[in-house]
């Protein structure tokens, strides 16, 4: 699949005929049935359904929480299916543009819609391009593993698109109204927005259009539109559409360690010895691939663990420290080995074309991997994740689920048994194993808060994991890029989220590092993470006046973790996120573009050097 074409309407056939009561839609040579559903808060739902062009539905696993429907309606539709947004004055302040405004190809479909020349655009989810106002760009939503699939020059010192997570979202400021377009379609869908920016434009027809399009490469068309006064506004309902993140454990705000290469009892006993001798508050210690017997999942080293982890559990009870391992969805393709035997006696594993266990090329060498798109899937996951996290486990972080399949092209891992295309399912796997594993905690630990970190996701991962931005690289671009990032996912229902400090791949110097946590010690997750074989990255590894630097803003977090405990109860109860831009507290055209500064809830401001 291409990443960065995209389809051109003038290959679409557009709604020629549409008849509301009966919800007849004619384009090109087809038929198709259309709703237009308004609910309570000026939320519209626009479907359009073939059972032959889209047979099944719509197929994304987490349903939105709808408010109650309502029969007054701000959307409008005429009779060529051309749909209009009427502001607070009774003018359009979105509508189709005029004989193209919802199109089909085949199993493609998309939607124009024409602006005012004063638009703003905000959202998009996770995306690297480096600054909040998304005018002038082109974009696809498909979940990637950025350093297995562009490379490294790229990734290294440049923006990559699509990233791990997907949010088809579109924020749009028309005057003082805003406007939120939310697909939810788990194919690949792309975005363009209007926008003159020359210095992404080097020949004429690298311009976007001067419409906003938003579409899907597949899937029935599921298009919600959400109208608010304000940035605040559309953001909470959004968010209660979306799903809130639940109130998390306590310690899961607090400071982060982890690195690749930590391999069991020794280092983090070590490690933890070290963050009491310096005074250095750490809530949690986290384990990457090395606690692993062979990198088989579910299975803990004997080397790791020579008394169990339990006794490293308890090691660690004194400093009041969480052990958190990595858990990946690739099983080793390996009889005799328990959890693939069982996987496969139970026919779990999705499929190839020929019927066989799909094969990828991870860590274990040869994988397989658990249909977690299913409810068998996810239930035998749920088993195996309770079994977990019974051995004492406090959390776990989910990886390599975007799938990350190595060298081999995922799109030949089928679903349902083989019988659903790589496609419908790709960018909601890691959603599917955020679901299991949450549910296997809650059955290990009914009387905790569960907490999982996960690397990809879609629409509905708010309300299982936090969300880190994946690999990134120890410099000073890929800490500039963390801030809109950040933002940009704030604003798209992903309001747990943050960067590994310091950067994962290369060595972070003295300077990046106090600079970085002078930047994200408030993000609403924070956490230092290395690469093996890098420099040591834990602040007690760089030089004193180093250290006390780094120590002085990790111990400022816990003296704010009163205030940043109250933001997760104000964002569970009332929507909004904990991190965001200026103009979500401030109204001022002048900071419409401003990303390197920020608010953390209403009364913290944060502007620091990047």
């Amino acid at each position: 699949m291409y990443l960065t074409k995209y389809p051109h309407p003038a290959n679409f056939s557009f709604a020629e005929g549409y008849d509301e009561a009966s919800g007849v839609l004619h384009a090109g040579n087809r038929t198709f049935a259309a709703t237009i559903q308004g609910y309570e808060g000026d939320i519209y739902h626009v479907r359009v359904s073939n059972p032959d062009t889209w047979p099944g539905g719509n197929k994304c696993l987490c349903p939105l929480d709808l408010p109650p429907q309502s029969q007054r309606h701000r959307l409008k539709a005429d009779g060529r299916f051309e749909i209009s947004l009427l502001g607070k004055e009774g003018q359009a302040i979105l509508q189709s543009y005029p004989g193209a405004g919802f199109g089909v190809s085949g199993e493609a479909w998309l939607f124009q819609f024409a602006v005012g020349e004063d638009a703003r655009f905000y959202g998009m989810g996770e995306k690297f391009f480096g600054q909040i106002e998304l005018s002038g760009y082109r974009t696809k939503f498909w979940n990637t593993d950025v350093w297995a699939d562009f490379p490294m020059a790229q990734w290294k010192d440049h923006p990559v698109d699509p990233p791990y997570f997907t949010t088809p979202y579109l924020a749009i400021k028309a005057g003082t109204e805003w406007v939120g377009i939310l697909l939810h379609n788990p194919y690949p869908t792309f975005m363009q927005t209007p926008g003159l920016d020359d210095s992404r434009v080097f020949v004429e027809w690298q311009r976007t259009s001067k419409n906003v399009i938003v579409g899907s490469e597949g899937g029935q068309p599921d298009l919600y539109v959400i109208y608010g006064t304000s940035l605040p506004e559309l953001t909470r309902k959004l968010q209660k559409l979306v799903g809130a993140a639940p109130l998390p454990p306590i310690w899961s705000l607090g400071y982060q360690q982890s690195r690749w290469g930590y391999a069991g009892h020794d280092d983090l006993v070590r490690v933890d010895a070290e963050f009491a001798k310096h005074e250095i508050p750490c809530d949690g210690l986290w384990m990457d691939l090395e606690h692993m017997r062979g990198f088989r999942i579910f299975n803990t080293s004997a080397d790791a663990f020579p008394d169990g982890a339990q006794k490293t559990i308890e090691a660690l009870q004194p400093n009041d420290r969480k052990i958190v391992p990595i858990l990946d969805p690739g099983v080793k393709f390996e009889p005799g080995y328990d959890v693939y035997d069982d996987g496969h006696e139970k026919g779990i594993f999705c499929k190839n074309a020929e019927g066989k266990e799909f094969v990828g090329m991870v860590w274990p060498g040869e994988t397989v991997f658990p249909d977690l798109t299913t409810e068998e899937g996810r239930e035998w996951w749920a088993g195996y994740a309770q079994k977990w996290f019974e051995e004492g486990f406090s959390a776990t972080w989910v990886d390599m689920n975007d799938p990350s399949t190595g060298p081999v092209d995922p799109q030949g891992m089928l679903f349902a048994n083989g019988k659903e295309p790589h496609a419908a399912y790709h960018n909601q796997y890691a959603l599917g194993m955020q679901m299991a594993t949450f549910e296997g905690f809650q059955r290990a630990k009914p009387h905790e808060r569960p907490f999982m970190l996960s690397r990809s996701g879609f629409i509905g991962s708010s309300r299982y994991a936090a969300i880190w931005t994946g690999d990134n690289v120890s410099n000073y671009f890929h800490l500039r890029s963390s801030v809109p990032t950040a933002i940009g996912m704030s604003l798209s229902g992903i309001p747990f989220h943050g960067a590994d400090i310091g950067g994962f791949g290369g060595d972070c110097s003295e300077e990046l590092m106090v600079d970085w946590m002078k930047a994200s010690f408030l993000f609403p997750f924070c956490r230092n993470h290395s690469v093996k074989d890098s420099r040591p990255q834990e602040p007690y590894a760089y030089p004193s006046g180093t250290m006390q630097l780094l120590r002085r803003f990790i111990r400022l977090r816990y003296k704010m973790l009163p205030y940043l405990y109250n933001l997760f109860i104000r964002h569970e109860a009332e929507g909004d996120p904990i991190l965001r831009p200026l103009i979500y507290d401030f109204h001022d055209t002048t900071i419409e573009r401003t990303w390197d500064q920020f608010m953390i809830g209403p009364f913290v401001m944060q502007a620091p050097f990047l």
